[in-house]
């Protein structure tokens, strides 16, 4: 009775962290963006953890708490925040415009991908989309189909115009809340890359899953808390509108498979599983991730790139939990992106890589008389993707997700590199007004 107790106190505890921090937060600048979803994102999943930790109904169980890996947990998030404290505190109400073709053909990249996909997925509807309706196994079976086949996953590429897609979805969301800055310029491209917001979201639930819709509309959310500040007023109402139709619209087939998978597993109702797969992140971190008995030694968070160096390495989740099966943790359960650092190189480690990339990417942020640029603005995007995406599930990036952190690598390189050649050969103005044409008849 007492280490319940005792558990419930410093999970209370955590929780009210977060409340200060959100209080601090919005009184530094009393403005809702980015930053304020992150923080209450954490608060509201350390709620569900302190609901699934006193709930009786599942059989999961949790070791005692302990004080410092929350306050480990804490003070890595924080840090991971950074960049939206910076944008936060030195705001900006303009997006300086890049003189260049190159997001035009990324865009047409995105939606040529897009459509080529389109013929599988319907394909799979009958048996995907409308079974989860009719079928009350439809997606605990889409689900186990699509673990069974995890086993052969990660060995070639079997869809190229899918890998594509994959690829750069992340830069697609960043587009689509672009182009809805330029004041009705690009629509119909702003509206192709909105088709492929719908792919995004479809796509994953139709084989039973739901992490991967529920991350595409965590970072649809995100985006546009980052955007929103640079959006027009009649932009900002009707993405407001039609983004919570489509909250309502997505989140049926979400609870179709909810209901579908949990329902009467374990003894446990739908609820109670919901409670845990909400809240379990911070619970888990706190029993195993500081001490996980030894490491993966990178061997997800960084699989591509270990596997083009050593051939032997696990290529899916199946062979590298076969491989580490020694751990206390491994990633069938969720423990934050920061839990998966901390698996993958150690908690000291881990420490050390957040304060060298967080560090570097708030200096390269800084807005000047209330306008940010684009390279800038993209690793706000990029490191706000990383964390919604990761505060209660895992680091969204590893395995063959790797293919989607070298893209958004490459992205922002070229939008760096292109900056640099401008102020270094700047543009005349004849070629200058050339570009503003062609950008605004694409």
């Amino acid at each position: 009775m007492y280490t319940l107790n005792y558990d419930n106190i410093l999970t209370c505890a955590y929780i009210l962290m977060w409340g200060v921090t959100l209080v601090w937060y919005q009184y530094r600048r009393n403005v809702w963006d980015s930053g304020s979803i992150l923080i209450l994102l954490n608060q509201f999943y350390s709620v569900f953890a302190l609901v699934t930790l006193n709930d009786d109904v599942l059989p999961f169980s949790y070791k005692p708490l302990e004080v410092f890996p929350y306050i480990y947990l804490y003070s890595m998030l924080m840090l991971a925040l950074m960049p939206m404290i910076r944008q936060h505190l030195v705001p900006s109400d303009k997006i300086e415009e890049p003189q260049t073709r190159a997001l035009a053909i990324a865009a047409i990249v995105i939606i040529a991908s897009s459509v080529m996909i389109v013929p599988d997925m319907m394909g799979n509807f009958e048996t995907g989309l409308v079974k989860l309706f009719t079928d009350a196994d439809a997606g605990k079976d889409a689900y186990m189909e699509q673990t069974k086949e995890q086993a052969d996953s990660g060995s070639g590429i079997s869809n190229i115009a899918s890998v594509m897609y994959n690829s750069m979805q992340d830069i697609a969301v960043f587009l689509f809340f672009y182009f809805l800055t330029l004041r009705g310029r690009r629509r119909w491209m702003t509206v192709a890359l909105g088709f492929s917001f719908v792919i995004s979201f479809l796509s994953p639930i139709m084989n039973g899953q739901r992490t991967g819709t529920i991350n595409s509309l965590l970072l649809a959310a995100g985006s546009y808390m980052l955007f929103k500040q640079y959006l027009p007023a009649l932009v900002n109402k009707a993405v407001r509108i039609v983004g919570t139709v489509m909250i309502v619209l997505i989140m049926l087939p979400v609870a179709a498979v909810t209901v579908s998978r949990f329902d009467g597993r374990g003894g446990g109702g739908v609820a109670s599983f919901l409670y845990w797969y909400i809240g379990q992140a911070p619970l888990y971190f706190n029993n195993h991730c500081l001490d996980a008995g030894g490491t993966r030694n990178g061997e997800r968070i960084l699989n591509l790139f270990i596997r083009a160096v050593n051939p032997d390495t696990p290529k899916n989740f199946v062979e590298r939990r076969d491989k580490y099966h020694n751990l206390e943790i491994d990633d069938h359960l969720f423990t934050t992106f920061v839990g998966d650092f901390c698996i993958d190189f150690g908690p000291i480690a881990a420490t050390v890589i957040f304060i060298v990339f967080y560090t570097w990417a708030t200096r390269q942020i800084r807005p000047r008389d209330g306008t940010i640029k684009m390279h800038q603005l993209f690793l706000v995007f990029f490191t706000m993707a990383v964390y919604i995406q990761g505060n209660m599930y895992l680091f969204s990036y590893a395995d063959t997700g790797n293919i989607r952190l070298i893209t958004m690598a490459l992205f922002y390189s070229y939008l760096r590199y292109h900056e640099k050649l401008l102020e270094r050969f700047p543009l005349t103005i004849e070629e200058e007004q050339d570009t503003d044409n062609n950008i605004k008849t694409t």
